[in-house]
């Protein structure tokens, strides 16, 4: 775990006064780096807010944000991503798939789990705050009280606990004029952190806390102290969870009813063609009608689903690997045409695609309108901004695979014209079917 010292006092001030904006300035041109960072902030935004804010508490917990959990994106932010991803052994693109979102919150929950840290209320007061019970007590050198003020004067505690000592020395502090302040610093072998805030229309309108640990163990605990300091509340709205509690329990978004595990072309009556294996997909169904694997190839990863639909269907024609494509996949319910470019040579050919999970198995056109392959399985999810799928390699099974799984050779007329996407998908939209995977 990286340590968090030098600079968690500072970030737990939370609101400090900002500077006086500069005079303009012509921006450069965006660098490399910019792109990048603003595409990951882009991903960041679009989950939402409870599991952005989880997602900071998390890295908290872990040792490697030292910020506020307010669900906004920076470079603070980001790096802490990079870090978690770099201790996961997990590409370093600032980016959370869904399994490393996973993870990161499940490990937090274990960091959490370790020190009891669960939210407490005070009774006289009503606020609440994230305290890490196994860790303080009586006996304990780690202590959580809450304070509160019926003097609406916010000036007067500040001066007094701001105030340095021969054993106590002030290492920040920081007021905002009827609304909060902070101070922060050692006290003989404990450092403390103290928080108050005010609203002139509560009773007592001046509430606080104030968190002390052992210096020497400041490397295991600032980053609980800044864990607790997040989580307080000292005027929660009625009803609402506390913020700590909300991050801690905050999860992946609840998942949408399922979609469409693969797409397959008709190729005769009955029958369909897709990239899936049977074991990833009990009990198929297609149109809302069960259907079944005939017949699988391991090899390329090939499968016929055999079922009640198009009856009129038919056996495909064969064209050769062009570098202008078009891929006909599902996305959710709906059929997409995506232009594309194909890479990797006729050994190991690729397409170019922005393809959901439920693309395997899509056919690949060329301009012509001549099958030149199926993307194949496909068994992680696509990196998103914005919640869209970004355009990535995909590997595809040859048109040559496909006619010996099929025992056909179909090929293109040589005089046939260049279609657009939207014809190919025009005339190849009755031959496509979403297959849906039941338990």
């Amino acid at each position: 775990m990286r340590q968090i010292r030098p600079a968690v006092i500072a970030v737990l001030a939370v609101f400090a006064a900002t500077a006086p904006a500069a005079p303009a300035q012509p921006l450069p041109a965006p660098s490399t780096a910019d792109a990048a960072l603003a595409a990951q902030k882009a991903a960041f935004l679009a989950l939402p807010e409870a599991t952005r804010k989880a997602v900071q508490d998390a890295l908290i917990w872990l040792g490697f944000y030292n910020g506020v959990a307010d669900g906004d994106f920076g470079r603070r932010t980001r790096d802490a991503i990079l870090a978690f991803q770099a201790s996961a052994k997990a590409a370093q693109d600032g980016s959370l798939t869904p399994p490393e979102l996973k993870a990161l919150l499940a490990a937090a929950q274990k960091a959490r789990d370790a020190v009891g840290f669960q939210t407490i209320s005070d009774a006289k007061t009503g606020a609440s705050i994230g305290a890490p019970t196994k860790l303080i007590g009586p006996r304990s050198a780690t202590k959580l009280d809450f304070l509160s003020n019926a003097d609406p004067d916010l000036a007067a505690p500040y001066v007094r606990l701001s105030a340095a000592t021969p054993t106590r020395k002030i290492t920040y502090k920081a007021i905002k004029p009827d609304s909060f302040f902070v101070v922060s610093g050692q006290d003989g072998a404990a450092s403390f952190y103290t928080r108050f805030e005010k609203n002139a229309a509560a009773s007592p309108p001046i509430r606080g806390f104030a968190f002390s640990y052992p210096t020497a163990q400041a490397a295991q605990l600032d980053r609980i102290a800044l864990a607790v300091a997040n989580s307080f509340q000292a005027f929660p709205e009625p009803g609402k969870a506390a913020a700590g509690n909300a991050a801690a329990s905050a999860a992946v978004a609840p998942a949408p009813n399922p979609g469409p595990a693969a797409t397959a072309l008709v190729v005769a009556p009955g029958k369909a063609l897709s990239a899936i294996k049977a074991n990833d997909c009990p009990n198929p169904a297609v149109g809302g009608k069960p259907a079944r694997f005939e017949r699988a190839d391991a090899a390329t990863g090939l499968a016929m689903v055999a079922g009640d639909f198009a009856p009129n269907g038919e056996a495909p024609r064969f064209g050769a690997l062009a570098p202008d494509v078009v891929v006909l996949g599902f996305a959710g319910s709906r059929l997409v045409a995506s232009p594309a470019a194909l890479a990797g040579g006729e050994t190991r050919p690729t397409v170019v695609v922005a393809a959901e999970t439920s693309a395997a198995g899509a056919p690949v056109f060329d301009r012509r309108g001549a099958l030149v392959g199926l993307i194949a399985p496909i068994t992680e999810e696509p990196k998103r901004v914005a919640e869209v799928a970004l355009a990535a390699p995909h590997p595809i099974i040859a048109a040559a695979a496909i006619r010996a799984f099929l025992g056909v050779d179909e090929s293109a007329p040589t005089d046939a014209t260049a279609l657009s996407a939207g014809d190919i998908a025009a005339r190849e939209e009755q031959a496509l079917l979403a297959i849906y995977c039941g338990k």
